[in-house]
């Protein structure tokens, strides 16, 4: 049977030189998409409208549609780096929080893809304003949410590769390629002031911190507003797979936030419940993700982040001494 499918718009395109590549592979992939619709067996037959995602960088994410249903599929534009999104969301979902429900997952052509529900909500940033997250509770419930998902563990540390951890231990991740090319370019372009401390005094709270707690937890590497549904339960999703200590993933979530000039207590308090917690080796991973977040914000010109990434570290330098 004959699958008629219909493009209702091209991908949307980066306007930065540094996502060239990624733009190439964008439009690669379109006769990829075409060839595995056609040879699906979900939309044998079907006439399907495939509409593609405004926003996305790292991944080609296009609304695959019926008269009888709604599929997201995504690709990743890189081959390496979206490893493990299959799996982890599996993971999650065993734990008990709500994740889009991966229907398939595999290759197509170099790439991985996932073939997901979708979600008809808006995001939490979209939904709702700095003030109204605060005032209706949300950031303590984002906190509870990144916790529940840190509960399952694992062990090794860093991406997905080959379906096992990149890295046997934390030392390796916190010394590894992908950290010290960032700092590389964080100290070639002065991004980071004396003022702001010292990353070898980091590094050694958090090999202090993690020695006493040797097992990973499956982490999102971008846990915010702008990557959460406003469903009830709150649903999770688009996450960058790593295996890492939670104070990590925590550490970058509030990265983020700082960089967007805010600082949510409330996502902390949701997060540890109110019990005591390692207030050096939260600043100390605070302090490692912004090193590895910087590179990427300064060849976007996203220079008011840095900014308010560099004050915060400033302002609270004396958590690494």
């Amino acid at each position: 049977m004959v699958t008629k499918i219909t493009f209702t718009n091209e991908p949307k395109l980066s306007e930065h030189e540094v996502d060239k590549d990624f733009n190439a592979t964008r439009l690669n992939l379109l006769p990829h998409i075409r060839d595995f619709i056609s040879h699906h067996e979900r939309f044998s037959g079907k006439e399907v409208g495939v509409t593609f995602a405004t926003k996305g960088i790292s991944s080609l994410i296009s609304f695959i549609e019926t008269a009888n249903e709604k599929l997201v599929l995504k690709v990743a534009l890189s081959k390496e780096y979206a490893e493990g999104e299959a799996l982890f969301l599996k993971v999650w979902e065993e734990a008990g929080v709500r994740v889009p429900h991966v229907l398939e997952d595999g290759r197509l052509g170099e790439r991985s893809y996932l073939l997901m529900e979708y979600i008809d909500a808006p995001t939490l940033k979209d939904k709702y304003t700095s003030e109204e997250l605060l005032e209706k509770g949300i950031f303590l419930e984002m906190g509870r949410l990144l916790r529940r998902m840190h509960t399952p563990e694992a062990e090794g540390y860093g991406r997905v590769m080959d379906n096992k951890p990149e890295y046997p231990n934390f030392k390796d991740w916190l010394f590894g390629s992908f950290v010290e090319g960032r700092l590389k370019y964080v100290e070639e372009h002065n991004l980071l002031s004396e003022e702001c401390g010292d990353i070898a005094d980091a590094r050694e709270i958090l090999l202090g911190h993690v020695n006493e707690n040797t097992k990973s937890s499956y982490c999102h590497d971008d846990f915010g507003t702008n990557n959460l549904f406003a469903t009830n339960p709150i649903t999770v999703f688009d996450p960058s797979p790593r295996f890492n200590n939670g104070y990590l993933d925590l550490g970058r979530s509030l990265c983020n936030h700082i960089g967007a000039g805010l600082f949510p207590t409330e996502l902390i308090e949701g997060y540890f419940g109110g019990a005591p917690y390692n207030e050096r080796a939260l600043h100390a991973a605070i302090f490692i993700n912004a090193v590895m977040k910087m590179p990427y914000r300064h060849e976007r010109n996203r220079l008011e982040s840095i900014q308010n990434m560099q004050n915060y570290l400033i302002q609270n330098q004396n958590l690494l001494r």
